[in-house]
């Protein structure tokens, strides 16, 4: 519902209600409560990322999950704000959140004596269970309940308060204000300076003052007479529900659903792309979820709503620029520019779509039934990335899908008095200067860039920007543009992804194996990065790649030998396995792995031998490396090698004091 029309249907509910209303319903206390709700609820979500991560290898997979959990946690809140708002009265409703309210800072307590820290997450694994699954009963054990009340608080306060007579959206921008917030302070204010044991007392202390204001809120609730849209109201002119536009009705739901999918599953997509290829580490799952708050602030706040005409014009460039890195990662993309591609063109998109959302609203009375719809798309998408897509793929297939469908949303959800086109041949001749220019002077930039990466390179890249100019000023619509991003992905892939002997996708990333240089060697990659090389003639027991004898790992596995004789050698990171070329007789040598996949790999003969011509049998560990060495008797080793990578990103928590003690 647009603006222009609530200040017709409040003069329905009386002039003096304002002024009433404002007397029995003090707005700062519901703005109070909203704030604290969704600041608190984001940062338990870092926190209990923090907690998490170690315990399940730092793996990219980890941080999607947690966004799956915290998706479907806000999804049954919004569904319990819902009907706590519409199925029950006043009196029942206040008491029921009141009861969620001390249960929740009963089960923050108890999740503190029972995780003091990320060695505690591993009590909650169940073997044989899938890792994403045990992640979320890691997860359950420390934020379930809290997240649960966080998660419903706003959208419960938002509908008590449509209940004065006055627009709650607002409130919306609010509340995702104070999610970025959050989001924002974590790394910069929080992280650096507190300990992650007094962070999680200080979320305590938040919850029982969240239940001190919900109380107030509740007893204020009691207080006042009826609601006026309620069965009792009394008599006006106008009955309200003739003045409020019908219920919304499957289609209208649907729409919302997916729209709120799309940006909700690029922000994990575009996330993983990004954790994947340059590091595991929560500082930059910050950027993706800082994007897609701001979104919503954008798009629901009355200021934010000014800059929606520009955001639909830079629109289907922001979703070109998208899809462009993943169609050719493998040319070495520099950092900045791929974290300014991927989160600027993200920010458009997701503000485009959510600005759609906004000027979709229903009325308020229907205000919980929209927020649920939202939280909907949000589970749907995080759970499609998160827990389907490792299982049902064999690469990242997951994030040209999303992109693809970001189109088909914005054509579904045309924004109000505007056509769902995109520029045409027509519109680039008349305007080319005001709608192409952006994406040009990004094009631009991009192939400055990767001039310093080589001819190769360059073309490969210079070819898909061509290609997305192409699509983005010949398409004439939304739809012809989804299927000419499509067509170009898919070729583009073909042409540029060699074939392989072995392609595996697991929680921990996609492992894949080549024959390369006319088949005289096998080489694996894990996503985009080289992780290991053997050749296949007379030179196949040599090490190579990073580990050959005159770089330096040869150099101090020759110390250690000369010193020691025979070593006991620990290694964190399996890989192919070259490192056991180095092993003699009488040394033990013992690999630690996170990832099965990897290790199937490595003693299939078909693909690599090195451990099966080793000169010692290997033993190896499977699980994380710092928990799995912690459980090893204290000076096993001579030599420890870290060497463990997901991609082209190292594991942040092997970079820490309490990995190295």
């Amino acid at each position: 519902m647009s603006h222009g029309r609530e200040p017709a249907r409040r003069r329905h509910r009386g002039a003096d209600d304002g002024r009433s209303e404002t007397r029995r319903w003090p707005t700062a206390l519901y703005v109070s409560a909203i704030a604290l709700s969704a600041y608190s609820l984001f940062s338990l979500e870092l926190v209990a990322g923090q907690l998490v991560l170690p315990a399940f290898g730092g793996s990219p997979g980890v941080w999607a999950t947690a966004l799956s959990f915290f998706t479907a946690i806000l999804f049954v809140g919004y569904g319990y704000a819902h009907l706590v708002a519409t199925r029950l009265s006043p009196r029942a409703g206040g008491a029921l959140h009141l009861a969620l309210a001390v249960a929740a800072v009963l089960a923050a307590v108890a999740a503190v004596a029972a995780v003091a820290g990320p060695t505690d997450i591993g009590t909650f694994r169940v073997a044989g269970l899938a890792e994403p699954a045990n992640v979320l009963l890691a997860l359950i054990a420390v934020a379930g309940v809290p997240a649960l009340l966080l998660s419903a608080t706003s959208p419960l306060l938002m509908a008590w308060f449509s209940e004065s007579g006055r627009s709650p959206w607002w409130l919306y921008a609010a509340s995702n204000a104070a999610s970025l917030l959050a989001v924002l302070s974590y790394p910069f204010l929080v992280q650096p300076f507190i300990p992650i044991s007094v962070q999680r007392l200080v979320l305590i202390g938040g919850l029982i003052v969240l239940a001190g204001l919900l109380a107030v809120s509740v007893a204020g609730r009691w207080a006042r007479p009826a609601p006026r849209h309620a069965p009792t109201a009394a008599k006006t002119a106008v009955p309200i529900e003739a003045a409020d536009p019908p219920a919304p009705g499957r289609r209208t739901i649907g729409l919302w659903i997916l729209a709120a999918a799309v940006p909700a599953g690029l922000l994990a997509a575009t996330t993983n792309f990004i954790t994947t290829n340059l590091a595991s580490a929560p500082l930059l799952w910050v950027g993706p979820l800082a994007v897609y708050l701001a979104s919503f602030v954008v798009a629901f706040s009355a200021r934010g709503r000014g800059s929606l005409p520009a955001v639909e014009r830079l629109a289907p460039a922001a979703v070109t620029l998208l899809w462009i890195p993943y169609a050719n990662p493998g040319s070495g993309w520099p950092v900045l520019a791929l974290l300014l591609i991927e989160l600027g063109a993200f920010l458009v998109v997701a503000v485009a779509i959510h600005g759609r959302l906004a000027e979709a609203r229903p009325a308020e009375r229907h205000l919980t039934v929209f927020y649920l719809a939202l939280s909907a798309g949000g589970v749907l998408a995080t759970a499609f990335v998160a827990l389907i897509a490792p299982m049902v793929f064999s690469t990242i297939y997951e994030y040209p899908i999303l992109v693809v469908a970001a189109i088909l949303a914005l054509a579904a959800m045309p924004a109000p008095g505007h056509p769902a086109r995109v520029p045409g041949i027509e519109a680039f001749v008349r305007e080319g200067a005001v709608r192409a220019a952006p994406y040009l002077a990004v094009a631009a930039a991009i192939l400055l860039l990767f001039a310093r990466n080589g001819l190769t390179a360059t073309v490969e890249v210079g070819g898909l920007l061509a290609i997305g100019a192409l699509i983005l000023v010949g398409a004439r619509s939304y739809r012809v543009m989804a299927f000419a991003t499509v067509v170009a992905i898919v070729v583009a892939s073909i042409a540029l992804t060699p074939p392989s002997l072995l392609q595996r996708r697991t929680f921990f990333g996609v492992l894949t194996v080549r024959a390369e240089r006319e088949g005289t060697q096998h080489v694996e990659y894990s996503g985009t990065t080289l992780h290991g090389v053997q050749f296949l003639d007379e030179r196949r027991t040599q090490p190579t790649s990073y580990y050959v004898q005159a770089g330096p790992l040869g150099d101090v596995l020759t110390d250690v030998h000369g010193r020691k004789g025979s070593a006991a050698i620990g290694v964190v990171g399996l890989g192919t396995g070259t490192i056991a070329a180095y092993a003699r007789p009488g040394d033990s040598l013992t690999f630690f792995e996170i990832d099965q996949a990897a290790v199937d790999v490595a003693l299939d003969p078909a693909y690599f031998t090195y451990l099966r011509d080793a000169a010692v049998q290997a033993r190896i560990v499977i699980g994380d490396g710092r928990r799995s060495i912690a459980s090893e008797p204290r000076g096993s080793f001579d030599l420890l090698i870290l060497d463990a990578f997901s991609s082209d990103s190292i594991p942040a928590h092997l970079l820490t004091r309490e990995a190295m003690v």
